[in-house]
C-alpha cells in the first residue's frame, strides 16, 4: 500500500499529524495536499474561522459531520460504525480539496498552497526523527539555575534589608513588596517591568532583573521538563506548520523548542549521537534584508550589495564614526530592529535597554530614531505609505493576511511571512533534494534557523546541501538583495 500511495497525490486533513506515523513505519510520501493547511492560508487573520474537518465539511460542502467517535475507543475490534466514520474521514478531503483550489485560485493564493504543501513532508520528516538529547547536560544545568536563583535572592535581600513584611524577607515575585522594597531605598517606582527596571540607574535594578531571568529559566527548564525526553534519548516535538497562523510562520509545542534559551548551558544538551554531528544554518539578518527588498531603499540596498554588515552600517551613520565597537553595534541592533516595525523615541529607549543593554534617555532615542530614517528614508516612506484602517497585507510570496488593523502589523506581517516563505521553500527543496545526502535529516526549526543531524564524515556535504537549499528558497523573494546563509558545525546545538 505505501508503494501505490507514494505514486500518487494523497489528500487529507492535518497530514502533519498522521504523516509522522506513517514515516515511522517506513513510508516516503510523494505528493501531498492538505485541507486544513489550504483553508488556514485562506482565511489568514479571520480569527472567527476555524479549521477543522468538521467546520470545513459544513462551510465548503454544507455537510454535518458527526465527531462523537473521534474520542471512542478504536484498540479493539472495529464496528460498523467505526469503519463507516474512518470511511467519511477519508472520503470527505477529497471533496474538499477540489472546493478549497478553486478558492484558493480566486483569491490567488495558488503559489502559497504550493509552498505549504511542498514543505510538509519536510516538517514531518523532522517530527519523525526527533533531536537527540543529553539528560545529564540538562540536570547539571537545570541544578545551576537554581543555586543562581539562590544567590540572586540573597543578594537582593543584602541591597534591601528590613523588608517591612511579617517574616522580614522579601518575596521578589510580588509586584507590592517589590515596590516597598524599592521605596524604602528611596525609589518610586511607577511600574515593576523589565523595561522600567533597565532604564533605572541603581545598582538593585540589574540584579533583579537577572533574578527575574535565573527564575524564568529555573520554573520553565527545572527537572520536570525532562518530561518530554523520550526513552531512546530523543525529544520528539509536534511542529505547526502555520502555527503563528496570521503571518505563516510556524510554531511548535509539547515541548515548545522554538522558545528554548539562546543560554549555551540548555542549548547544548541538544545533540547528535556518536559518530554524528549537527549542522547548524541560519539566515544572516534576513528581515532586514527582506525589509529592503520590501521598501527599495537604496542605503539598505546598496550596503547588501556590497556585502556590508548593516549593524555596522548603521552605527557609522548614526554616531558618525569610522571605527565601530562592540557597543556601537549594539546600540546599532536596537535601532535597526527596534525602528524596521515603526517604534517610538520612549518604546526605543526601553527596547535598547531591556533587549541589548543599552542606556538612552528620550531625547537621545529621539535623535538617533531622526537620523535613522534620515540615514534610510525608503523605510519612512515606507511606514508613512501605510494605509489607514484595516487592511489586507501580502508577502512576496503572495501570502495574504486579512483584517489587519495595528500599525506594526502592517509593517511586520509582510517580512516576517516572506521570511516565513522563504524557510518553507527551504524546506521543500531539502526534501526533494534529500538523496544528495542520504542519511541527513532535519531536527531542529527554528524560525530563521535549520538544524540537520548527520554522520560526521557527510558534513562538508550536508553544509553545502542544507545552505543551497537555503539560499535557494529565498533568493527569489528578496532578489537582487544576496541571501546570507551562516553554517556551522557541532557536536551539539550550543557549538
Amino acid at each position: 500500500m505505501f508503494a501505490a500511495l507514494a505514486g500518487t497525490e494523497i489528500v487529507g486533513q492535518n497530514l502533519g499529524f498522521d504523516l509522522p506515523f506513517l514515516m515511522r513505519l517506513g513510508f516516503v510520501p510523494g505528493r501531498v495536499r492538505d485541507t486544513m493547511l489550504a483553508s488556514q492560508v485562506l482565511h489568514a487573520g479571520n480569527r472567527a474561522i476555524g479549521h477543522s474537518l468538521k467546520e470545513l465539511a459544513h462551510r465548503h460542502l454544507g455537510i454535518t459531520l458527526d465527531k462523537e467517535l473521534q474520542t471512542a475507543d478504536w484498540s479493539g475490534a472495529l464496528t460498523g460504525s467505526h469503519r463507516e466514520y474512518a470511511a467519511r474521514d477519508a472520503e470527505v478531503p477529497l471533496a474538499l480539496w477540489d472546493k478549497l483550489t478553486d478558492e484558493l485560485a480566486r483569491s490567488d493564493l495558488t503559489n502559497t498552497a504550493d509552498t505549504e504543501m511542498g514543505a510538509l513532508p519536510a516538517v514531518a520528516w523532522a517530527a519523525t526523527h526527533g533531536v537527540g538529547f543529553d539528560r545529564t547536560a540538562w540536570e547539571a544545568a537545570a541544578d545551576g539555575a537554581e543555586a543562581r536563583v539562590r544567590d540572586l535572592r540573597d543578594r537582593l535581600d543584602a541591597l534591601a534589608p528590613n523588608a517591612g513584611n511579617l517574616f522580614g524577607v522579601t518575596n521578589w515575585n510580588s509586584v507590592d513588596e517589590v515596590t516597598d522594597a524599592f521605596a524604602r531605598l528611596g525609589i518610586t517606582l511607577s511600574s515593576t517591568g523589565d523595561d522600567a527596571l533597565a532604564a533605572l540607574d541603581h545598582p538593585i535594578a540589574p540584579v533583579l532583573r537577572a533574578y527575574r531571568a535565573a527564575a524564568k529559566l529555573s520554573g520553565s527548564y527545572g527537572r520536570e521538563w525532562l518530561r518530554h525526553v523520550a526513552p531512546d534519548a530523543r525529544v520528539y516535538a509536534t511542529w505547526k506548520q502555520i502555527g503563528a497562523g496570521a503571518s505563516g510562520r510556524m510554531s511548535c509545542k509539547e515541548p515548545n523548542l522554538q522558545q528554548l534559551p539562546r543560554d549555551p548551558r540548555y542549548r547544548r544538551c541538544f545533540a547528535a549521537p556518536p559518530g554524528r554531528v549537527l549542522v547548524k544554518a541560519d539566515y544572516s539578518q534576513i528581515e532586514l534584508r527582506i525589509a529592503a527588498r520590501i521598501t527599495g531603499d537604496r542605503r539598505m540596498l546598496d550596503a547588501y550589495r556590497a556585502g556590508e554588515d548593516l549593524h555596522t552600517t548603521t552605527a557609522r551613520a548614526v554616531l558618525g564614526k569610522t571605527d565601530v565597537t562592540k557597543d556601537d553595534r549594539q546600540l546599532s541592533k536596537s535601532l535597526n530592529f527596534g525602528l524596521l516595525y515603526g517604534m517610538g523615541a520612549r518604546a526605543l529607549a526601553a527596547y535598547a535597554a531591556s533587549n541589548f543593554g543599552v542606556a538612552l534617555t528620550e531625547a537621545e532615542a529621539g535623535r538617533h530614531r531622526d537620523t535613522f530614517f534620515r540615514t534610510y528614508p525608503g523605510l519612512r516612506a515606507w511606514h508613512r505609505g501605510v494605509p489607514n484602517g484595516t487592511i489586507e497585507t501580502r508577502t512576496r510570496g503572495g501570502r495574504r493576511r486579512v483584517g489587519v488593523s495595528a500599525f506594526t502589523e502592517k509593517l511586520n506581517t509582510p517580512v516576517q511571512g516572506t521570511g516565513a516563505d522563504g524557510l518553507k521553500r527551504a524546506l521543500a527543496l531539502l526534501w526533494e533534494r534529500r538523496s544528495a545526502c542520504p542519511g541527513a535529516f532535519p531536527v531542529l526549526l527554528v524560525h530563521d534557523e535549520i538544524v540537520v543531524e548527520c554522520g560526521a564524515p557527510q558534513q562538508s556535504d550536508v553544509a553545502a546541501w542544507v545552505r543551497g537549499a537555503m539560499v535557494d528558497g529565498m533568493a527569489p523573494l528578496i532578489d537582487p538583495v544576496p541571501v546570507e546563509v551562516e553554517v556551522k558545525v557541532g557536536a551539539t546545538w550550543a557549538g
